[in-house]
């Protein structure tokens, strides 16, 4: 796997192999985040892309049905029997419900456009004097030929936005427009809209995505947004989920039970509003407090697949986790500690523990951790750099991670070498080029030294200021 940006953030033009482990060092400020939030958004927003756009399309079909019945305005507010004697010369299997009761997603059986075509040809079969018969009844004398006027009105309205949405849940079949929607709403809320060098807007951009020899994704991007035309943006992706974990106190909100169902979470996250996309955050927490549904048998795979990696974890952190009225808790023998009171390092290996026990993490999955080690002591972070070394050997997930410490970089260096993924990992330092306005990434992986000398080199700075004043 290979990704190669060309001006994004202050990246100029780089090429990073992902084929295991992919770890990052370098400076604040150098871009090493980068990477990460792009491969998140591009392969977050295509996971089961069709059934989201499957989602999204009910989602704004309910809604354009909606407003077609309330265009017609009075007549939803009558009594069901008057309607229904009237509309006897129509075929009311669709017309009649959507007058009285409208219409929710599980009364529409079949095909989603073709229920709305049926809508169609049966409002189109209301004449004006039906419907003015119908209120004539109820109130004597209250439609006058003006009023009938603006009933045509109305119907001609109410027929306008249902054939537009129809036309536009049939059409884009191969989610082209769609996926190019998505990328964009995705990168956008990562990027917070500045996905370009934001002193250097005006150039051209680029993302590509390569498995093997195979180009998975080709993104251009001007002006922030991309600008692929038709083109289709992604044609294969390389990874069916991804989680990004920058941030262990996720684990102290309140916990808002998601339950997934047929088309999608009970949380709308429709594409279709790009309010409604969710930071990478919030996807990690989305995961973290689904209610399994994992059978008996499905969690005794799981917990022989992941028994080594979690032998590991549970040296550091051996209980469970269970919530109780919107409260996580961590549990150990006769010990039931709320998870906002754990260390914040015991909370980074309870998100991958979590994780692990919810069979999210297998070879489809990666995993991108920024700066993992930030809130671990020298002797956790060897042991979390173990845990690593173990999701890429034995259960093949990638790994994409930055780092500042030197220890931590160590004992993963020393790791992949007991556990013989030298071949699995690639190792990338940022350094900023053209006066310090853009950054390069450089592969050190037959010169790992350098990444060792310039952390020793701070390391010295300080040592010889405070040797001065012993």
């Amino acid at each position: 796997m290979k990704i190669v940006l060309k001006n994004i953030g202050i990246i100029q033009n780089s090429a990073i192999e992902l084929n295991g482990l992919t770890v990052i060092t370098g400076q604040n400020n150098s871009g090493k985040t980068t990477v990460g939030k792009v491969l998140y958004s591009l392969i977050d927003a295509v996971a089961d892309l069709e059934k989201k756009s499957i989602s999204d399309r009910y989602q704004y079909a309910l809604k354009q049905i909606e407003r077609a019945r309330e265009e017609l305005g009075i007549l939803p507010c009558y009594p069901s029997y008057y309607i229904e004697r009237k509309l006897e010369h129509v075929s009311v299997e669709v017309l009649y419900r959507f007058l009285i009761h409208g219409v929710e997603e599980e009364d529409i059986t079949g095909e989603l456009g073709e229920y709305i075509r049926k809508l169609i040809m049966e409002l189109e079969k209301i004449d004006m004097e039906t419907l003015s018969d119908i209120a004539n009844e109820l109130v004597e004398g209250m439609y006058d030929t003006k009023e009938k006027k603006n009933m045509r009105d109305n119907k001609r309205r109410a027929l306008s936005i249902l054939k537009l949405a129809l036309q536009e849940i049939t059409s884009d079949t191969k989610l082209v427009k769609y996926a190019k929607q998505s990328i964009n709403a995705s990168l956008a809320i990562e990027f917070a809209g500045q996905i370009q060098p934001v002193a250097f807007n005006d150039l051209d951009s680029e993302i590509l995505l390569y498995r093997n020899e195979e180009l998975c994704y080709k993104l251009h991007i001007k002006d922030n947004q991309i600008v692929n035309s038709n083109e289709k943006v992604f044609s294969n992706a390389p990874f069916k989920q991804s989680y990004f974990i920058d941030n262990p106190f996720i684990l102290d909100d309140p916990v808002q039970v998601y339950r997934r169902r047929r088309r999608g979470w009970y949380v709308n996250d429709s594409f279709f509003d790009t309010t409604k996309i969710v930071t990478h955050d919030n996807k990690l927490k989305q995961i973290l407090n689904a209610d399994t549904d994992k059978t008996v048998f499905e969690a005794g795979i799981i917990e022989k697949r992941y028994r080594n990696i979690k032998d590991k974890i549970d040296e550091i952190l051996p209980g469970s986790f269970t919530v109780n009225d919107g409260e996580r808790y961590y549990v150990n023998g006769n010990v039931k500690l709320k998870t906002v009171n754990l260390a914040a390092g015991s909370k980074m290996f309870s998100i991958i523990k979590m994780l692990l026990e919810k069979g999210e993490i297998d070879d489809s999955t990666l995993l991108i951790l920024d700066e993992p080690e930030c809130h671990l002591h020298p002797k956790w972070q060897n042991a979390f750099a173990e845990v690593i070394t173990l999701l890429v050997k034995e259960v093949g997930c990638h790994i994409l991670l930055t780092t500042h410490s030197s220890n931590f970089m160590l004992a993963i260096d020393a790791y992949m070498r007991k556990y013989d993924i030298s071949s699995l990992c690639n190792f990338y330092q940022t350094e900023h080029i053209e006066d310090g306005n853009f950054v390069a990434y450089r592969s050190v992986n037959d010169s790992m030294e350098d990444i060792y000398r310039d952390f020793v080199t701070y390391f010295s700075d300080v040592k010889m200021l405070r040797d001065e004043y012993c």
